[in-house]
């Protein structure tokens, strides 16, 4: 796949090209990056399938395609704005054909030629709905590739964040509030003119209020033509002027901000077909977002708990005033975004998209095939954002490196085994690691135990965190602290009554690709006496006398249909938890989280692996939640229908209550 970049220069050549390009090849198909004038014969060769972004029509573009139309090369323009459209080229549509010193003649004899690029290719691959709407009246088959982060782009928004304190928490800081506005180009004169004078008064009623804006390294002229809003002033005080930076640098900026705003211009076509970029990377950097109402900030945005839609001057006030007077509720909210965006917005389901948009051209029935696979995932409801209860840090250390792994131990009540889980994370063979251990309301000495030991081992990790839930929230709820907590894409689970060996964390974490929502290892079990060795009577592939195991079969999400196959004892991506809600939070059917989960990732096809290794082990007991809650009969009964009702298809082989043996 050859990525023919039209306007090599500028930022956007990043988000269409170099990041469609790296998903193509995690999809497992060779691509490659390069500017429109360089195109040779030999390139036309090499390609399968070459992307005409934003590229012009000329001489030398049409004879790139007369020589892709004889060896038989599928084409495929990629836009990011309605740019094939002359007559939208108007002063009164796109304000920024005014702002940059542009002429209206000249913006559309720029999209004629694009449009002619188009109307010369087979296909189309665009960034929004509103974009694949407007391309369908030219070629029938249009492809939905939004734009995307990067992992580079997401370790340094999270590192970025986590220099101002401990991610998900309010931080004192200097005690100032900034709004930023994090435009790039100065084409958004327009955008911002009708919210300029509720800002101006936003910044006179709250006087810790700051509006970052930014201006040109160099000549520190403004991106925002400033003699056209002179309501500003006033507070010109409490303007915060910030130099542009490299896009590489952009997302720690993201993270200075405590409020991002992403105004534009309702009803406008143009406007209404923006991607939402300015939404996900605040997420990322941990600011939360005020969006006017387009139609994709609509579909990404849930009004309230991942951001604020604010169309009128009142909305916009009232949004701002609300998150600049609750630091509490501004964090909760850029921490539900941060979730949400994870799945759809990352490389993972960019590589997805792009192996379902190759496969589609491989011929009629890989084109069925992937249309069906297409239908189907649009016909998915949109996974709700993760239930995180509220909790309190007890203990927090960051030395500010990067591990490649956390382990998140969930605790209730277990002070007599609650040591021997923490040394076994201890003695993992990865040099760096994160520990997060979530206390779910203990009444025994668990909390001081964990406290004094995070204490005492701070050299080994580079993270350490004790959270505590402010009420006793239930295995999935203590999970989804520790995962929210988590600043690493893999994360080890482990309750606090069992133990991982030495080798657990890297072997399952080399064993992981880049899409791999999650791994699962041999566990042995044993109690008080020693191993547990396999009952003669009972029916199993395992031979009677041999070390009892869980987590024996290879991953096939067909075997969840008759029951849980895989332990709680697995790492597992925070993207992938993220895509499907994490894991439920339901104390009446408390006890089959880890079950669900899978099944979840099972019908959004996000694959497991299994290490037919044994990497930790499972310690039976009497006081063990599956004996003592989850194996009850009334209690398992509730969870069988709560499980059942969330996953239709699958079919229990064993709802009857089954007490593991001590």
């Amino acid at each position: 796949m050859l990525f023919v970049a039209g306007e090599p220069d500028t930022p956007g050549v990043l988000y269409r090209c170099y990041r469609n390009a790296a998903a193509t090849r995690d999809a497992g198909f060779e691509a490659r990056v390069q500017p429109c004038a360089s195109i040779g014969y030999d390139d036309i060769l090499w390609a399968d399938v070459m992307v005409f972004w934003r590229v012009e029509y000329s001489g030398h573009v049409s004879t790139i395609f007369d020589l892709a139309a004889a060896e038989n090369v599928i084409t495929v323009f990629d836009a990011d704005d309605i740019v094939f459209v002359p007559h939208y080229a108007r002063v009164d549509m796109i304000d920024g054909i005014r702002s940059i010193g542009a002429t209206e003649e000249r913006i559309e004899r720029c999209f004629s030629e694009m449009r002619r690029t188009f109307l010369r290719c087979d296909q189309g691959s665009t960034t929004t709905a509103e974009l694949v709407f407007a391309m369908h009246s030219l070629r029938p088959v249009v492809h939905l590739l939004p734009n995307v982060y990067d992992m580079l782009s997401l370790r340094r928004a999270r590192m970025a964040l986590r220099m101002r304190g401990e991610p998900g928490r309010v931080n004192a800081g200097d005690g100032l509030v900034r709004i930023g506005y994090a435009t790039g180009s100065r084409t958004h004169q327009q955008d911002f003119g009708p919210i300029c004078p509720t800002i101006a008064e936003v910044l006179r009623q709250r006087p810790e209020a700051r509006l970052v804006l930014f201006r040109e390294p160099v000549t520190h002229r403004p991106i925002l033509l400033m003699e056209e809003f002179p309501s500003l002033i006033p507070v010109q005080d409490q303007i915060e002027w910030r130099d542009m930076v490299p896009l590489e640098e952009l997302q720690d900026e993201f993270a200075r901000f405590d409020i991002s705003i992403a105004p534009l211009v309702t009803g406008n076509v143009f406007c209404e077909a923006k991607s939402e970029i300015k939404f996900f990377e605040a997420a990322l950097s941990g600011a939360a977002t005020v969006a006017s109402p387009t139609g994709p900030f609509q579909r990404v945005i849930r009004h309230g708990e991942t951001g604020f839609l604010a169309d009128s001057p009142t909305d916009w006030y009232d949004a701002l005033i609300a998150l600049i007077d609750n630091p509490e509720r501004r964090v909760r909210m850029a921490r539900d975004a941060y979730h949400s965006v994870l799945w759809p917005f990352g490389p993972q389901a960019q590589t997805r998209r792009m192996k379902l948009v190759l496969t589609s051209m491989s011929g009629d029935e890989a084109a069925a095939l992937a249309g069906e696979t297409r239908l189907a995932r649009d016909r998915l409801a949109p996974a709700p954002v993760p239930v995180i209860p509220p909790s309190r840090t007890l203990f927090h250390h960051d030395a500010l490196g990067e591990a490649p792994v956390t382990v998140v131990i969930t605790s209730y009540n277990y002070e007599a085994h609650l040591l021997d889980a923490l040394e076994s994370v201890a003695a993992q063979t990865l040099p760096v690691l994160d520990l997060i251990v979530v206390d779910d309301g203990s009444s025994d000495g668990s909390v001081a135990l964990a406290r004094i030991w995070m204490e005492r081992h701070c050299d080994r990790f580079n993270r350490l965190i004790l959270r505590q839930s402010i009420a006793n929230a239930g295995l999935g709820g203590a999970r989804n602290i520790g995962m929210d907590a988590a600043e690493t894409v893999h994360v080890m689970q482990l309750d606090a009554d069992n133990t991982l060996r030495p080798e657990a964390c890297k072997t399952l974490l080399d064993s992981m690709g880049d899409s791999t929502a999650y791994a699962y290892p041999l566990i042995a079990c044993f109690n008080e006496h020693g191993p547990v060795l396999a009952d003669i009577s009972t029916d199993t592939h395992q031979q009677p006398g041999a070390p009892e195991l869980l987590g024996d079969l290879p991953f096939n999400p067909l075997s969840l249909i008759s029951g849980n196959r895989i332990d709680a004892m697995a790492m597992v991506t925070k993207w992938a938890w993220a895509a499907v809600g994490g894991y439920y939070v339901s104390r009446e059917a408390m006890g089959w989280e880890d079950f669900d989960l899978w099944c979840s990732l099972a019908e959004r096809g996000l694959p497991g692996h299994h290490v037919p290794q044994i990497l930790a082990d499972y310690r039976q007991h009497e006081t063990s939640m599956t004996n003592t809650s989850t194996e009850k009969e009334a209690h398992k009964a509730r969870v069988v229908a709560f499980v059942q009702a969330r996953h239709p298809w699958i079919r229990l082989s064993a709802e009857r209550a089954k007490p593991r043996k001590n």
